[in-house]
């Protein structure tokens, strides 16, 4: 009877491959928009084949003033690329952006996470990437959730969409549900990236004056929470969560 180890690269009869790997990854959440992380990787001696599975960095929320509430963001995407490397070959493997906390009240999307083949030991150049989540599908207003009974239904949304690459999961938008009542048990929702535990983050409902870090997106590529506040203050849209970049190579 065949094993699972029987369709695996690497580990057939005779073959002496040891599959090996290393992650790329950006888990900041106290400095955002930093960039992301990145890292140059030669391709050492006896690789042939690599695998690069790829999350996007989630949108932002959007802010908040008396009275405000809104939606919460679409999550990153994910995607995977596979080929044929060479010893030599340079391939630069970025973990995108935490997001920005969003001074805006329709919230911002995501960074991009990216493979990209710099040549070398005879292969060509090319970039396999993975866009960044949406921002909030329900933008930030006064008294939102004081006007239906209805609720704003979870999408997939443009966000999230990868190029160059051979298979690829979309972001799912971020929603809300709304209240008759002003500030009654309203809640927002935010999307966690596909493949990642967990399908969304709800936000909080009653009288909350809360934005910014406290209302960062999951780990990777989660989408950030929108400002709920009803005082006075003025609070930004929470962050979107970083990409990450998983290598497997043989």
């Amino acid at each position: 009877m065949s094993s699972l180890r029987d369709y695996l690269f690497g580990y057939g009869e005779g073959d002496e491959l040891t599959p090996q790997e290393f992650l790329v990854y950006n888990t900041s959440t106290t400095s955002t928009s930093n960039g992301g992380r990145c890292c140059l990787w030669t391709v050492p001696s006896g690789v042939s084949f690599a695998i690069f599975e790829i999350w996007s960095g989630g949108g932002s929320g959007g802010c908040g003033r008396c009275c405000q509430q809104g939606g919460g963001a679409g999550s990153g995407g994910y995607a995977v690329k596979t080929c044929t490397v060479s010893p030599g070959q340079q391939i630069r493997i970025c973990a995108a952006s935490s997001g920005c906390c969003s001074s805006s009240t329709s919230g911002i999307n995501g960074c991009c996470s990216f493979v990209c083949s710099l040549g070398g030991g005879g292969e060509s150049t090319w970039e396999a990437k993975v866009c960044g989540g949406c921002g909030p599908s329900i933008s930030t207003r006064c008294n939102y959730f004081g006007n239906c009974y209805s609720c704003c239904s979870q999408c997939f949304c443009c966000g999230g969409r990868s190029s160059n690459t051979d298979f690829c999961i979309a972001g799912t938008q971020g929603s809300a549900q709304p209240t008759q009542y002003c500030f009654g048990d309203a809640y927002q929702v935010a999307a966690n990236a596909p493949m990642t535990g967990g399908g969304t983050r709800m936000g909080p409902n009653g009288s909350w004056g809360r934005g910014g870090s406290s209302f960062f997106g999951n780990f990777p590529g989660g989408g950030g929470l929108s400002a709920q506040v009803k005082e006075g203050q003025c609070c930004c849209g929470g962050p979107g969560g970083g990409g990450m970049v998983y290598v497997v190579f043989y």
